[in-house]
């Protein structure tokens, strides 16, 4: 392509067809200049002033002439062309415009009636086309309804997760379920409800075992029951991890979590269990207590041999009460142990795990059978073995081994170093401390009990100079165990597993608009001028994920403006002073709304007005908002130009927004058609060229300053 194409196919219709008439304009003065000359070279002296004139009146005549008929012909052809070129251009890729019906297009003949008859036959098409979609998969939407029926009525909690831990689906049991702890919603990190480390630690599990093709005859397939624990440090899950694979593949597209909130039963049976153990306690102190009163009666009194014989039977009772009340406390710690969630392990994936969390630079080495799995809480058990084994490093121990040596029912998992054995009372200070802090408050002895497990430190038998701690487990041999065939769980009916093909760029600005997570908001306000003291009044926001709009996630909160709202704002909104009595200050709504908006690409429609209100009550509260921003206005203008009217109203009549007149000019309201208008300009903008979040702000940003220079200049 020359230079010339090039810079053409840069120039708009209107610059073109000036520069025509331009060029026509100089073309013809030169001719009169070329002409005058010869004119004035055969004429006398006299004659040639008025030849000179007549020559200036006619180049003055010819370029009022030309200019004339540019500007007709620039008003009545070229700048409607060019809006019907932007009308054909939106209909194209827009969703049902309104018709194109300008005065000036009259002189294009049947050019706009035409354009609209095509107009009207592309709608038709495509509510053709989507008749026979919706056709083709009524079956598959009502099979879908049933789906979803079924996962309504669930009362435990669903969660679908991508790789990158992003939620893709939640039912209202999980919301309901996680309701203190965190909002949860599409697109949000699965980590702002669930601790991360009970999640990532059976995730690989999972992984290992698909790896090493274990799940194909594996008890539990691609499930791993365990305990989540919620961010809260408090609440815990009792739930059932189930990864899902590319189909054909052994590559992990995500996770499904079933969970249930077993907080309660498990601080029950805690109670139960220390309750019980307290009545064993006692029963064994009376039980000794009886016994040394009979061995003094019988040491110090003169029975006879029946006397004696009753005494030695009475002792005996004594001696069987005293086991019993053991007996009983070894039952209540192994039954509180069962209700914790737990499940069985392999070894060397368990041992593989503690490795991987250890923070040592020589990691330990590991010893054990193939074969051998470990029944536990396999998160917690890594954490303390990990754990462990970085505190004996820092006593000094050296050349660290895991291994696991099974029994006929309990084994013992072993850390063996070089070194001393560590005394009673050290591992007794030790096992009070915290584990991990994504474990919330617990314990090195929480995670023993909730086992029914102790520890102990000795001499490693076969090694001299050696020492290692011991803690029974229950162990077995995983060779034992039936073949079976995994279970692969279906997709669930809801909802967004396109993002499970998403590879996510470097950079955000390379992100398509369409897969972009968005917060359209609008705010309402006292005024129009926070600099004289007007402030919000109430702020609503949608989210967008994936180009579809989620109007069941809003945000939609009154805010106490700390003045009184004046009667010409509140007939634009209808928000009064007694509507905002009660509500909380800006600061904590914004704060709010911030939370709402992590991570997200912020839209609004005049985008700079909402956003000084929304700074300026963020400042205030310490807060500051670093999202992406994107106008409605500015990019309608990209795809309409600055002739067209950009009004919301006017943008929600051209691609046929619904806007009621209850809701117009309410925060939220405003917000639902903002969303939708800018789900309608992406097809258009697409076409021009502007497909990314980064094209997109380029595209603002020379809007803005071409409207910058036309305030400069009127």
């Amino acid at each position: 392509m020359s230079i010339v194409d090039r810079l053409a196919g840069r120039m708009s219709l209107r610059l073109r067809i000036f520069l025509f008439f331009a060029l026509a304009a100089l073309a013809s003065i030169a001719l009169i200049a070329v002409a005058g000359y010869f004119a004035l070279m055969a004429t006398n002296l006299e004659d040639r002033t008025f030849v000179l004139r007549a020559g200036i009146v006619s180049c003055f005549g010819i370029l009022g002439i030309l200019a004339a008929i540019w500007y007709q012909f620039d008003s009545h052809v070229a700048r409607p062309v060019e809006r019907l070129g932007r009308y054909a251009r939106a209909t194209a890729h827009g969703e049902g415009l309104a018709e194109a019906a300008m005065p000036e297009a009259r002189y294009l003949g049947y050019l706009a009636p035409a354009l609209n008859d095509l107009s009207r036959s592309l709608e038709k098409a495509r509510n053709e086309r989507e008749a026979a979609v919706q056709e083709a998969t009524a079956r598959a939407e009502r099979q879908k309804a049933r789906l979803e029926f079924i996962l309504q009525d669930l009362s435990d909690g669903i969660l679908i997760c991508n790789r990158d831990h992003e939620i893709l689906l939640y039912n209202p049991a999980a919301v309901e379920i996680l309701a203190d702890i965190g909002r949860i919603g599409l697109r949000r990190s699965v980590f702002d409800v669930l601790a991360p480390e009970p999640v990532r630690h059976n995730l690989s599990r999972l992984e290992k075992r698909v790896r090493e093709g274990r799940h194909k005859t594996h008890e539990l397939g691609l499930s791993q029951p365990f305990a989540a624990l919620c961010a809260d440090g408090r609440t815990t899950l009792e739930a059932t991890m189930t990864l899902t694979l590319v189909p054909g593949s052994a590559e992990t597209q995500g996770y499904v979590l079933a969970f249930s909130d077993e907080t309660e039963m498990l601080a029950a049976s805690a109670e139960a269990e220390r309750k019980v153990v307290a009545v064993a306690e006692r029963i064994r102190e009376h039980a000794g207590s009886l016994q040394l009163i009979g061995e003094m009666l019988a040491a110090n009194l003169a029975l006879d041999a029946r006397a004696r014989d009753l005494t030695g039977s009475i002792m005996d009772e004594i001696g069987l009460l005293a086991e019993t009340s053991d007996e009983l406390e070894r039952l209540a710690v192994d039954e509180f142990s069962r209700t914790w969630p737990m499940g069985p392990v392999l070894a060397t994936t368990l041992f593989d795990l503690v490795r991987e969390r250890v923070r040592l630079k020589v990691l330990p080495e590991t010893r054990c059978p193939q074969q051998i799995a470990i029944l536990c809480d396999s998160a917690a058990i890594a954490a303390l073995s990990a754990r462990l084994c970085e505190w004996v490093t820092k006593r000094g121990g050296t050349n660290l081994l895991l291994s696991a040596e099974p029994g006929e029912e309990t084994g013992f998992l072993d850390i063996e170093w070089s070194g001393e054995p560590v005394s009673i009372r050290s591992t007794d200070r030790w096992l009070r401390s915290a584990l991990d802090h994504d474990l919330g408050p617990v314990t090195a002895a929480d995670v023993l009990a909730r086992h029914g497990a102790d520890i102990w430190s000795d001499r490693a038998p076969a090694s001299a100079g050696r020492a290692r701690f011991r803690i029974p487990l229950q162990m077995r041999d995983m060779a034992s165990l039936p073949v079976i065939t995994a279970r692969h769980i279906e997709r669930m009916p809801v909802y967004d597993f396109d993002i499970f093909d998403e590879k996510p760029p470097a950079e955000l600005a390379d992100r398509s608009l369409r897969s972009l997570t968005v917060v359209v908001f609008d705010t309402e306000t006292t005024g129009l001028e926070p600099s004289r003291g007007d402030r919000m009044v109430s702020i609503a926001g949608v989210r967008i994920v994936n180009g579809r709009l989620l109007e069941s996630e809003i945000f939609d909160e009154l805010i106490h403006p700390g003045r009184a709202i004046p009667r010409r704002s509140t007939e634009v909104h209808g928000i009064t002073d007694s509507m905002v009595a009660d509500a909380a200050p800006a600061g904590e709504v914004v704060a709010r709304f911030a939370r709402f908006a992590e991570n997200a690409v912020l839209v609004a429609h005049n985008a700079p007005f909402d956003m000084r209100f929304l700074t300026m009550a963020g400042e205030a509260s310490g807060l500051e908002f670093h999202n992406p921003v994107l106008d409605t206005v500015l990019l309608a203008a990209h795809v309409h130009g600055t002739g067209e009217s950009l009004t919301l109203d006017r943008l929600a009549e051209i691609y046929r927004v619904d806007l009621p007149d209850e809701v117009r000019h309410t925060a939220l309201g405003d917000s639902l058609a903002t969303a939708k208008v800018f789900l309608a300009l992406l097809g258009p903008l697409a076409a021009s060229g502007v497909t990314t979040l980064g094209e997109a702000v380029q595209a603002s940003e020379a809007q803005a300053a071409l409207r910058r220079k036309q305030t400069r200049y009127e």
